[in-house]
């Protein structure tokens, strides 16, 4: 086993002891893979204070042998079936799972099956194991943000009055797969104009006119890895009102990244981009968060939003994204990726962020 997913390993098994329960139910893929280095598709892991199980079917046996280490391997036929026996084996009393993986059928089974035994959900604590990225995780992140870059360098060349907003978005996960990534970290946003106001619109066949502001939010996958980052670009000169928006926001985002330390409350970080923005007169332009941790899911934790206390700790991984939004307008968003370090943070993303006209 790699000295990551050995030190994973234990740090999973010292928590089992602190949460105080026999055993986890680990389900969703991303956490499978966290723990085991299992890329497959079908899995469950069954991790005991001193005993690790991995579960999976005829399909991916023989990739399990090659990939995981470390674990006891069992075929399953009927996965419920497995693993109730398998936590009746072990005399498992009190058992952990990922609430928001299982549905309500195999919930039911669990509970039919096991009896007088104590099941619960462990959804944010075993999320928490992957908050901190180790420098493995970190090192191929870059490489992701990396890749991503090249996306932007094409969009760049692509963004032009006529062209579609969809080929361009073709034409950049194009450009990312040749250069190494498995595949888009999400469905890349390519919008103009009045769509900008969408944060989450998607590239559709709209032409892109001379004079609008392009939003363009996309990353790339690299070895089970997410980047997420967005510019956004102006064709022909930027208007006044343009340039304020660019203006804020990216001021906005400025602040965010110079407040991230160690010690500092994930709130904290919303609030410095908020404020500014707020401040500006446009506070209710802006309804999402200002960030989110990314790793194996684009989406992790911790929440960079009002709602987050979470103390920030060094290695943490997250976005920097404040936007403004004004429908029948057009938006603006600007987003980083940042690595919390000793005394600040490190910028992972790769593309310039100061106002670029095609």
């Amino acid at each position: 086993m790699s000295s990551n997913r050995d030190a994973r390993l234990k740090r999973l098994q010292y928590n089992l002891l602190e949460w105080k329960i026999d055993a986890a139910l680990i389900t969703s893929f991303e956490n499978i893979r966290y723990i085991s280095g299992f890329t497959g598709s079908s899995a469950v892991v069954i991790a005991a204070q001193n005993k690790v199980f991995f579960l999976t079917d005829s399909r991916y046996i023989t990739q399990a042998h090659d990939e995981v280490e470390g674990f006891k391997i069992i075929e399953y036929k009927k996965q419920i079936d497995e693993v109730v026996s398998l936590l009746k084996k072990i005399k498992a009393k009190d058992i952990g799972f990922e609430g928001n993986n299982i549905n309500y059928d195999y919930y039911k089974k669990l509970k039919n099956f096991l009896a007088n035994r104590r099941i619960f959900s462990l959804t944010e604590k075993l999320n928490a194991i992957r908050i901190k990225k180790d420098a493995a995780e970190i090192e191929i992140i870059r490489q992701a943000a990396k890749i991503g870059a090249k996306g932007f360098d094409i969009a760049k060349r692509h963004i032009r009055d006529g062209a579609v907003e969809r080929d361009v978005a073709i034409a950049m996960e194009f450009g990312m797969r040749k250069r190494g990534a498995e595949k888009p970290s999400f469905d890349i946003i390519v919008a103009s104009g009045k769509s900008a106001a969408l944060p989450h619109g998607r590239a559709s066949t709209k032409k892109i006119k001379k004079g609008e502001a392009v939003v363009v939010d996309s990353g790339a996958v690299y070895k089970g890895y997410n980047s997420d980052e967005t510019c956004t670009f102006f064709t022909g000169s930027p208007t006044r009102k343009q340039k304020e928006i660019y203006d804020i926001v990216k001021d906005a985002h400025d602040a965010a990244i110079d407040a991230v330390m160690p010690g500092v409350k994930a709130s904290s970080i919303d609030a410095a981009a908020r404020g500014i923005i707020k401040k500006a007169g446009y506070g209710k332009y802006f309804g999402h968060g200002t960030g989110h941790g990314i790793g194996l899911l684009v989406h992790e934790m911790p929440k960079i939003s009002k709602f987050d206390n979470t103390m920030l700790e060094e290695n943490m991984v997250f976005t920097i994204e404040p936007g403004i939004y004004m429908p029948e307008w057009g938006g603006v968003r600007i987003e980083d990726m940042v690595r919390v370090t000793k005394s600040g943070c490190e910028v992972l993303t790769r593309v310039s962020k100061e106002m670029t006209v095609l």
